[in-house]
């Protein structure tokens, strides 16, 4: 392969940081992945030139070591704590901005020449139709405004230092390996038990955009010497949740009778949510390869009841 980078990849052992990982390697780029925990599930298996090394965001002067240490080419930073759950609206998202910065000074001062972060279509707020990159973000929460704010404080040292900067908003992502807890793979545990999840009426309109989609594009950013700016990282097309879920019945568990209706709608429901993905598209050879239909038939099928 022309011109392989060595990259080193924050949040490795999450959904989308080991993914990017696999892909990675399968390109044959090396990478240095960073981990909290060792031995992660998600890394487990992999061949190529990798090296997996445990440390803490939080800790600086180890961070700063390591990639001295390990000079990479480009920093993809995957890593960030409280993504769900009450944490998104806690103090926590402003210890993630300070260890952003800090990665990004340490990269910085280790002679990276990209820093690729990974942020949320949370940092727009609420639009109810089709985003782009031009679009103010006016976020609602404090997990989008500490995203926007690192991409803001992150960009500044990048471009003071002249390095090249790139931050992708991530809409919503599915496929195997993903967190047990969000909607897709937690109605296909119930389906496959019998069960019928507690659902809405299923009348938003959702973008999701496969795992090895986000990885494959997140990668061609990160080698992608033009690609830098803000960039939606979404499939560009908003699907109806109550098609998603029955894709997944017809799927997984065909007789299942689903109950649409039986939990309301939130007051701050959005209720469509699509990012426009062309920037990506032109900046990059990248474009998504998994459509939706077959991504979830292909997600469901191990969860198939044999009832």
């Amino acid at each position: 392969m022309a011109n392989p980078r060595h990259l080193f990849i924050t949040g490795a052992g999450g959904f989308v940081g080991a993914e990017t990982v696999r892909a990675a390697l399968a390109a044959g780029h090396s990478v240095t992945a960073l981990v909290r925990s060792p031995n992660p599930d998600r890394l487990a298996n992999m061949s190529g030139d990798l090296n997996i090394v445990c440390a803490d965001l939080d800790d600086a002067d180890a961070i700063t070591d390591l990639l001295m240490a390990t000079k990479p080419d480009c920093v993809i930073h995957s890593a960030w704590e409280g993504v769900g759950g009450p944490k998104r609206d806690s103090d926590i998202q402003l210890d993630n901005i300070r260890t952003s910065i800090h990665l990004a000074d340490a990269a910085i001062a280790a002679g990276v020449a990209k820093f690729v972060g990974i942020g949320s279509q949370a940092e727009y707020g609420r639009y109810d139709r089709r985003i782009t990159e031009d679009d103010l973000p006016h976020p609602t929460m404090i997990y989008g405004a500490s995203k926007l704010a690192a991409c803001h404080l992150i960009r500044q040292r990048c471009e003071a230092a002249a390095t090249d900067f790139a931050w992708m908003r991530l809409f919503s992502v599915y496929g195997p390996g993903d967190n047990a807890n969000w909607l897709i793979p937690s109605a296909l545990t119930q389906m496959q038990a019998g069960i019928a999840p507690k659902l809405t009426a299923g009348a938003q309109y959702w973008d999701y955009l496969h795992i090895a989609d986000v990885a494959r594009a997140v990668l061609a950013v990160a080698i992608t010497d033009a690609a830098t700016g803000v960039f939606n990282l979404s499939s560009g097309m908003a699907v109806q949740v109550r098609h998603i879920m029955e894709i997944l019945r017809d799927a997984a568990a065909p007789n299942l009778q689903l109950r649409f209706g039986e939990i309301p709608f939130g007051p701050t429901q959005i209720m469509f949510l699509e990012g426009d993905n062309n920037r990506l598209i032109t900046a990059t050879d990248w474009s998504p390869e998994i459509a939706i239909e077959d991504g979830l038939k292909a997600l469901a099928r191990p969860f198939r009841s044999v009832a």
